[in-house]
């Protein structure tokens, strides 16, 4: 779930209407900057999964249910 929320008086209060969120269940909201720097990280560990592809064979295809 990602939404905006605006920090007032010790609390954060969301932007918007957040219909399946649940009453006293713990959610981490992140701010446009830190889900940013999340995104790229995804993306560098998604490019360099291309230099690892050599080791995708049958030869060690049982290292790959450890």
């Amino acid at each position: 779930m990602s939404i905006k929320a605006e920090y007032r008086n010790g609390v954060f209060k969301p932007l918007v209407e957040v219909g399946n969120a649940v009453q006293g269940k713990i959610y981490e909201v992140f701010s446009e900057g830190e889900l940013r720097r999340l995104a790229e990280g995804l993306r560098w560990l998604r490019d360099s999964e291309r230099s690892f592809e050599f080791w995708e064979n049958g030869e060690d295809a049982v290292y790959d249910r450890l």
